[in-house]
């Protein structure tokens, strides 16, 4: 239960901490709704070291929502690349298409309309409103869901109603009315730093004294959550078929992973395929006729739950079907597996290595 007692110590240290240990990044370096809003959804399952670049990049081309809500889907996909999820670039354009229609094109400046955009929840109004607007919400992702979990002892499931209940009426009753922004970006911080998933460096947390987890020994086992599902292992093949207009590709259908991006002709990164089925599932698929040569690069790859390895096999056309010829540039939507083919078996000049 939430014990507001604890509010103003707990605060108190968390806020001085932070002050001293805030890490330098470039979305605490602004009011900017926008520009807030947008490094909220780039930071939802992505690391902040993987941000960096695509943020400074997507503001330097897309500086306001109007300017956003006007980007072709193939514009949203590079301006995304690199960051994954895709379809949450698609809800941030919706959001920001709402905002032109609803707001003449100003991020509202209220929590509940923030809550209306589409693609904006629970967590990413509190953190726009208290960080850019200085208003009184309380935001939760997973780094705040540890620090609670594991400070005051919750042995509910946090991703179950009674745990997420515990959580947020906790955090609600620590938070600093006269700073909601910085104290939510605190948070968040000790969670991602020092409160880590694992292996916490207890020694240099600031509210450490009177942890329950660090107390009784708990770290390892909180916050409680519903295992995640097993990795599933897939030994993908697509065919690399390279010439002057650049390579071979098809359009990922929608409602699949990737969806509207270009992939090699195969059956898809998330079906295994073995090397004598490729050439069939490329002529079903696409009515393409390729003469298949050997394997000239594999790559990594993960999505959800699975850890992909594909094989790229050097092949010539003697029909292509379906498929279409797409350039060999940055402006072109390929995916991370195509394009981490291309570095390892094309030249600069777009040829096979030898």
């Amino acid at each position: 239960m939430p014990r507001r007692a604890d509010a103003a110590p707990f605060a108190a240290r968390l806020l001085r901490w932070f002050a001293a240990a805030r890490r330098d990044l470039p979305w605490r370096r602004t009011r900017d709704p926008w520009a807030i809003w947008v490094s909220e959804i780039m930071l939802q399952q992505t690391r902040v070291e993987a941000v960096r670049a695509p943020y400074e990049r997507f503001l330097a081309r897309f500086p306001t929502p109007a300017s956003f809500a006007a980007a072709s889907d193939d514009e949203l996909l590079v301006a995304w690349r690199g960051l994954g999820y895709y379809r949450r670039a698609r809800l941030l354009r919706d959001g920001a298409r709402a905002v032109v229609a609803a707001h003449d094109g100003a991020v509202p400046a209220d929590a509940a309309a923030l809550a209306e955009l589409p693609g904006v929840g629970a967590y990413t109004s509190a953190a726009v409103a208290s960080i850019a607007f200085g208003l009184v919400a309380v935001a939760v992702d997973g780094n705040v869901e540890r620090v609670v979990a594991r400070h005051r002892g919750v042995r509910e499931r946090v991703d179950a109603a009674p745990g997420r209940r515990a959580v947020r009426a906790q955090a609600e009753a620590w938070l600093d009315a006269a700073q909601p922004g910085d104290f939510n970006q605190a948070m968040m911080e000790l969670g991602a730093t020092v409160c880590a998933p694992t292996s916490p460096r207890c020694g240099d947390c600031p509210v450490a004294a009177d942890c329950v987890a660090r107390a009784e020994g708990l770290a390892a086992e909180l916050p409680r959550k519903k295992p995640p599902p097993a990795p599933i292992d897939v030994a993908a093949r697509a065919a690399l078929v390279v010439g002057p207009q650049g390579a071979l590709g098809c359009r990922i259908a929608a409602g699949q992973p990737n969806a509207g991006q270009i992939e090699l002709p195969g059956p898809g990164v998330l079906v295994s395929v073995d090397a004598d089925g490729l050439a069939d599932v490329v002529r079903e698929r696409f009515g393409a006729r390729l003469r298949l040569g050997g394997v000239v690069a594999t790559v990594k790859h993960a999505i959800t739950c699975h850890r992909i390895t594909l094989r790229a096999h050097a092949a010539t056309a003697s029909g292509i079907g379906s498929l279409q010829w797409h350039p060999l540039r940055d402006d072109t939507p390929w995916t991370t597996p195509s394009r981490k083919v291309f570095r390892q078996a094309l030249g600069d000049d777009g040829a096979l290595r030898a």
